[in-house]
């Protein structure tokens, strides 16, 4: 699918073959394909830019690069630090870091994200925000403190014709660059309305990076075309930073509602959804292991990956997000492994503790290989070969719409003596939250009496009792 007005996706090839690609900074390389001339050489446009101004986009100007494994880049590209807070700094950039080649509408979570900084150290980098229809995305790492920010709200008007420059950054190499053009007035042709269009001429390495003016001024942030240059014009960049700001004030003073505009990640895209706010806190008994890996950041260039494919396996199957480093003390609440418990057992009857252990179950449901939903269950009746378990509805609910059951679910259940067996859906009721699971060729051993007449008394002592999927 092409993408209107963004860049041209001649690119796509490019993204599929360039693999084993880290530490290559061969000239054919297109992610570090140079244009105009480098800082380093003094000559150029950097001969025309004051002393100050030419430190400053040395200091604001990042480069990025997606991994989709240890020997393959997704895309690499230029990106300016807009956001340095006391927990993290804010990169602005193209979304084309980490949007599917194959569809425009899905977003790669999976992938690694590394950014250069301008003194050549690595951070590793996580999706905060992005906006869909411009093509940007906001990418934060965690706080680092030496590091400049790029001005991008000053009140200077740009005329047509006046002359800019278009800066970038290559990734292996963290070499700065620089070309000079002039905006035009220029047909935009099939440009999305809200693009403009300088002359300057620049190569992939340079999309997402700043286009200035001679004063330093922030004019816009540069897309990809073959024989001139699209840009999003400073303002439109000034209204989706304003609305990435709500989202995080609407975040935390509201609970999500039907047809919020609020996405949080890893629930799926929904295509009317434009400015979506990833955040992805960290699964707990994971957290040891990743901030062993993390700490390897610390000391220049780390070997991939920072946290391994074990651990991003362990963290999709489980149906959990891959984690950030914004708060590295954060857990996940309400997982499918945190326990709950008191000192009952020995409380209870011997013979009431052992029916208990023996009926009650573990329940999960799959799509393909990954968990949805995990819960406990209790056996109700054996008839002959078959035995059935009362559960929550939720395990077949879909996470889009709370009244529809999903399509295709395998549910697993884990049985007393931990083996795991396959279960299908019977019944449910997703008014009053039950489901009724059959179970094949298994008899248990014991069931609920769910049939006793007792009469429950308020303040009657009682006991929750649960049961983790392993």
């Amino acid at each position: 699918m092409k993408r209107e007005g963004v860049c041209t996706r001649s690119q796509t090839k490019i993204q599929k073959v360039w693999t084993a690609w880290r530490g290559n900074s061969r000239p054919d390389n297109p992610f570090e394909e140079e244009f105009g001339s480098s800082s380093d050489s003094g000559q150029g446009v950097w001969m025309e830019l004051s002393e100050e101004i030419a430190s400053n986009l040395a200091g604001t100007a990042v480069s990025l690069a997606s991994f989709a494994d240890e020997k393959t880049v997704f895309f690499a590209c230029t990106g300016i630090i807009i956001v340095n807070k006391p927990t993290f700094t804010s990169c602005l950039t193209s979304l084309s870091l980490v949007r599917s080649v194959d569809d425009d509408t899905k977003i790669l979570h999976d992938m690694t994200i590394e950014v250069r900084l301008p003194d050549n150290k690595i951070e590793l980098g996580w999706l905060q925000f992005y906006d869909l229809k411009h093509n940007v995305a906001v990418i934060n790492i965690i706080r680092y403190h030496s590091l400049q920010v790029a001005c991008l709200d000053h009140q200077r008007q740009i005329e047509s014709q006046s002359k800019v420059v278009a800066v970038g950054r290559c990734f292996n190499s963290g070499k700065l660059m620089a070309t000079a053009g002039m905006l035009t007035d220029h047909p935009r042709g099939a440009y999305r309305e809200e693009l403009a269009i300088s002359t300057c001429e620049i190569t992939m390495t340079g999309v997402g990076g700043p286009l200035v003016d001679f004063n330093g001024d922030f004019i816009g942030m540069n897309f990809y075309a073959e024989k001139e240059t699209p840009f999003l014009p400073r303002i439109k960049i000034l209204e989706l930073l304003s609305q990435f700001r709500k989202t995080i004030q609407w975040f935390a003073t509201n609970k999500k509602g039907p047809g919020s505009k609020l996405e949080r990640f890893p629930r799926p895209y929904k295509p009317d959804s434009e400015v979506i706010n990833c955040f992805t806190p960290v699964a707990p008994g994971l957290m040891d292991r990743l901030l062993l890996e993390r700490k390897s950041l610390c000391f220049g260039r780390p070997g991939y990956p920072y946290f391994g494919v074990a651990t991003k396996k362990e963290l999709r199957s489980n149906g959990y997000p891959l984690p950030i480093w914004q708060n590295v003390g954060m857990r996940l609440l309400n997982n499918f492994e945190e326990k709950f418990s008191e000192d009952i057992w020995s409380k209870l009857e011997r013979n009431v503790a052992s029916n208990m252990s023996q009926s009650v179950v573990a329940l999960a449901s799959f799509s393909g290989k990954t968990r949805c939903f995990a819960c406990t269950g209790v056996f109700i009746d054996c008839n002959g070969s078959t035995t059935r378990v009362l559960t929550s509805a939720s395990l077949v609910r879909t996470s889009d719409d709370e009244n529809k059951v999903a399509d295709n679910l395998k549910i697993v259940v884990c049985l007393p003596d931990n083996r795991h067996t396959r279960g299908t859906l019977q019944h449910y009721s997703l008014h009053y939250n039950i489901a009724v699971v059959h179970i094949k060729n298994f008899c248990c051993t014991q069931t609920a009496q769910i049939d006793n007449q007792m009469l429950i008394k308020p303040r009657k002592e009682v006991v929750a009792i649960g049961r983790i999927y392993q």
